[in-house]
């Protein structure tokens, strides 16, 4: 597990370093759906920040859209593991999704951007210098190849970029770390990742529950 957590370090230091990620005192948010990217991404930037010759603050926060279940253990996990109490921040997201749903397209990019939005909100009243996403290279590269077959625009997700109002900055540190690597090393972490029950299927319909 040692070669896969130094790949992991590597890169994202390097991601870091090329991109000017993370700069001392800074205050960065980091977003933790649960998932797997976002666990790792949450581990090593805990490691970094006890080796790295500057002094930076974490801040673990994840947006409830009323979906998730078993984010009880990951927390613990944080809690125990990490040091890092991971910071809840409940909202209405499940049920806005469920008046809004159309038959005929995803809301997937609609929770997303008010996930998104609770983050840049928080980042402005928290004072902090960055919002942490844990997208990895593939994630970059399939937005890189959805935007050129369906928008017929070249562009990607950047590993860094402040938002169009310029009130926020939001880092990529995994945007070098392939999907494999990811998963590899997050084996070895010994965490059930968390389950996301969304009713609503990815064509936009309401399951049957």
């Amino acid at each position: 597990w040692r070669y896969y957590e130094r790949g992991v370090r590597k890169k994202v230091g390097m991601a870091i370093r090329d991109y000017d990620m993370i700069r001392p005192q800074d205050r960065v948010i980091v977003a933790v759906s649960g998932g797997k990217d976002s666990l790792v991404l949450l581990k090593v930037l805990s490691d970094l920040k006890h080796a790295a010759p500057i002094d930076f603050e974490i801040v673990p926060m994840h947006i409830r859209t009323g979906f998730e279940d078993g984010f009880d253990r990951v927390a613990a996990w944080s809690r125990e593991a990490l040091g890092l109490e991971i910071q809840e921040i409940r909202t209405d997201i499940d049920m806005i999704l469920a008046k809004v749903s159309d038959p005929d397209k995803s809301v997937c990019a609609l929770c997303s951007r008010l996930r998104r939005g609770h983050l840049y909100s928080l980042a402005v009243d928290m004072g902090a210098a960055s919002i942490a996403l844990g997208h990895t290279r593939d994630d970059i590269v399939e937005t890189f190849l959805l935007r050129c077959l369906y928008t017929g625009q070249l562009g990607a997700m950047r590993p860094e970029r402040v938002s169009n109002d310029g009130r926020n900055r939001v880092i990529r540190p995994l945007a070098y770390c392939p999907a494999e690597l990811i998963e590899r090393y997050f084996a070895f972490l010994e965490l059930a990742p968390v389950v996301n029950n969304c009713p609503i299927r990815i064509d936009g319909n309401r399951a049957m529950v």
